[in-house]
């Protein structure tokens, strides 16, 4: 997609709108501006779930930091949308239109402990906080910002009722403010506990409903987290959460919303990025226990946390800490690796990442997300041109049409459709086919060597001559009529994507060395033969 075609359109409404009046106007030209400005931004992925499902772990896990508390259960109340800065801060949004406030990030404790503040002028700011604004100079916060949305519950257990009424709130309210922040996000991650996995097909229908109007497996990815309490029952709890993530995905009809349920441990995740010198020493100690005797102990939670314990080598104070960094399992998993030669901090850190999934969905939200990142976030200035619309007087809606256009004159909107079509299961390619749709579309980078499959640094005349052959294999299925209806146009589609994929690198290249083998791969795929056929079928009256 051009950028340069898409800020035109932008300009052109907004001249054609710039010599109107009226509030309607004054409002479509500012949700406008506010669009495009939006485009140069990150995008952004809101997390949406119900409360204490594991959201705010799973964003320390995530940015590998700490910067959310997680201990403090009021702090689930507000929208915490986290994004790159370098120093660190804290920016605090008002609902009755204040100009936001900057806080030290360290504020942040400050400010979660609502139900046990005396100090009037604190409650007083409490009650005004529509969102607060976390910067944190995490690397994983350079591709996207993160939004911790409170919960889609509308009703609460009594500490958090409490809460609530002291807040002068109601759990319908913390409910729209979830919805709300998510209707501004560009995609979602669904996060589900796996202890509610019963009420999965529930909580499908809270994320449908969270009025983010293009969600679907294009734009939305779930998390199941918690998956570390599956121990000790199974020794390995990723792997048990990978199949009961499997089991939710086919039985529960959820392929029509999420791209992909991925089990995360996000406690030991939290825990791998974030644990001290002084963890790691406590650690290596325990490691040096007998492994079934150790397991023993961190199953009995608060026995090894809080008693003294002849046998075990580190004090109470120490085991309770790190029990409540890593749970059970994190401990027990922890020392394991410390025993298999993982004894350096560095590799213990890299390889408690990889157990806890953590790894796995960063590169999940990088390669689903970031490589479509620009269509998508084009994508919902679509829609809202759209919804925009209506809003103005008859005579002025055309000043929107180029707009609304760029969704049938931009290609990367056509893909965007056929990966719809596929994740809806309208599609009738082969395994090897869907996999070549992914791949081209940008499932695995946006490069054009990612788009062929091919490494990095391949040189022109190589790439040319893979898009080239992908050009003559999708060309002949084309020809022949290998698929029909829906599949056939995304045969069309795939085809105009090598074709493009062919231009952008012919035109990087030098015509000397690219032509003889885009030639090659062509007439070796026989589509001069296959287009042969087929005309003389449809001179036939065989079309």
């Amino acid at each position: 997609m051009d950028p340069g075609r898409v800020y035109a359109a932008f300009d052109r409404a907004d001249a054609a709108l710039s010599a109107a009046d009226g509030e309607p106007v004054a409002d479509v030209r500012r949700l406008l501006a506010e669009s495009r400005d939006r485009l140069k931004a990150r995008m952004r992925i809101a997390l949406v779930g119900r409360i204490s499902s594991g959201k705010s772990t799973l964003v320390n896990a995530l940015l590998g930091a700490a910067p959310a508390p997680t201990h403090a259960l009021e702090l689930t109340f507000n929208v915490c949308r986290f994004r790159h800065a370098d120093p660190a801060g804290l920016i605090v949004h008002h609902k009755d239109g204040a100009p936001p406030a900057a806080y030290p990030l360290e504020e942040m404790e400050r400010l979660a402990v609502r139900a046990r503040a005396r100090d009037p002028e604190l409650q007083a700011l409490l009650r005004r906080i529509d969102h607060l604004e976390i910067g944190h100079p995490s690397p994983q916060l350079l591709a996207h910002d993160l939004i911790d949305t409170p919960g889609l519950d509308s009703t609460y257990g009594e500490d958090s009722a409490n809460a609530l009424r002291w807040l002068g709130r109601s759990g319908d309210e913390v409910h729209a403010a979830s919805v709300r922040h998510a209707a501004r996000a560009d995609a979602l991650v669904a996060v589900f506990d796996r202890g509610l996995s019963g009420e999965f097909a529930a909580l499908l229908g809270d994320f449908a409903g969270t009025g983010f109007d293009t969600a679907g497996p294009v734009t939305t990815v779930g998390a199941l987290t918690k998956v570390e309490h599956y121990w000790p029952l199974a020794p390995d709890p990723l792997a048990e959460g990978r199949r009961v993530a499997e089991f939710l995905m086919e039985s529960a009809g959820a392929r029509r919303l999420l791209f992909e349920l991925r089990p995360v441990a996000g406690l030991l995740g939290s825990a791998a990025s974030t644990f001290t010198e002084e963890d790691h020493a406590d650690l290596v100690t325990l490691s040096r226990l007998d492994q079934d005797a150790l397991a023993r102990h961190v199953r009995r939670g608060p026995h090894f946390a809080g008693r003294e314990l002849p046998d075990v080598p580190v004090p109470a104070a120490r085991r309770a800490g790190l029990l409540a960094r890593f749970g059970a399992y994190g401990i027990v998993t922890a020392c394991c690796l410390v025993r298999e030669d993982a004894e350096d901090i560095g590799a213990l850190r890299a390889e408690l990442l990889e157990r806890s999934g953590v790894q796995d969905f960063r590169r999940l939200l990088l390669d689903h997300f970031g490589n479509r990142a620009e269509v998508i976030k084009v994508n919902r200035v679509v829609q809202q041109a759209r919804s925009l619309t209506g809003r103005l007087p008859a005579g002025l809606r055309p000043a929107l049409s180029d707009l609304t256009a760029l969704e049938f004159r931009e290609h990367a909107f056509l893909e965007l459709a056929v990966l719809r079509d596929h994740y809806a299961g309208r599609l009738t390619l082969g395994a090897r086919e869907t996999e070549e749709l992914l791949r081209v579309t940008g499932e695995h980078g946006t490069s054009p060597a990612a788009r062929l499959g091919l490494p990095e640094g391949t040189g022109a005349g190589a790439l040319a001559e893979g898009a080239g052959a992908g050009v003559g294999r999708w060309a002949r299925a084309d020809a022949l009529g290998e698929h029909s209806g829906a599949s056939r146009g995304a045969v069309r589609v795939i085809r105009r994507s090598y074709e493009l994929l062919l231009h952008r690198v012919t035109a990087s290249g030098t015509s000397e060395a690219v032509e003889p083998s885009v030639e090659a791969s062509v007439e070796a795929s026989g589509v001069s033969e296959a287009l042969d056929a087929s005309e003389e079928g449809i001179g036939a009256g065989h079309g």
